[in-house]
């Protein structure tokens, strides 16, 4: 009981002194004669020219190379982005009929518990948007990454 006492005497005493602090340091302020006005208006035009110079280094990066290409390199940019696209669907489309329905290992026909899945495994499925499962056999000691089409979740009311 004694200790938040204390603490809260402390509170109070640091309250205080950051009181006074602030107090003496207006009384200082206006006795002596610095120009603030003329440092925060230097501040306030580095600032602007910090800001200016930003821009145009972000204009040289991401638009002007961008300005400069001919229309044949942003036909060839669009037809590698397509190309990469169709592959992540065939990607995906092929995962998905490569995974079994069923919950028994394709070697033995046992069943197969699921086990938690690894960082890659789980980074994976988000980037193909499928849901996946990582699933082992006690029996044969087979393991298998199974993926599955996202369903919609269903909201109950």
């Amino acid at each position: 009981m004694n200790t938040k006492k204390i603490t809260r005497e402390q509170h109070n005493y640091r309250s205080e002194l950051t009181i006074t602090a602030l107090l003496l340091s207006g009384v200082g302020l206006l006795y002596t004669d610095i120009p603030f006005h003329i440092m925060v208006q230097t501040f306030i035009q580095r600032l602007g020219d910090a800001t200016v110079s930003v821009k145009q280094f972000l204009v040289s990066i991401f638009i002007e190379p961008f300005v400069q290409l001919e229309f044949s390199d942003i036909v060839g940019i669009l037809m590698i982005v397509i190309s990469l696209g169709l592959m992540i669907v065939q990607i995906r489309k092929r995962m998905i009929s490569s995974s079994y329905e069923s919950h028994s290992c394709p070697l033995c026909d046992s069943k197969l518990h699921r086990v938690h899945r690894s960082r890659w495994q789980l980074w994976l499925s988000k980037a193909l948007y499928l849901s996946s499962g990582y699933f082992h056999c006690d029996t044969c000691d087979h393991s298998s990454l199974r993926f599955y089409q996202k369903t919609p979740h269903l909201h109950r009311g």
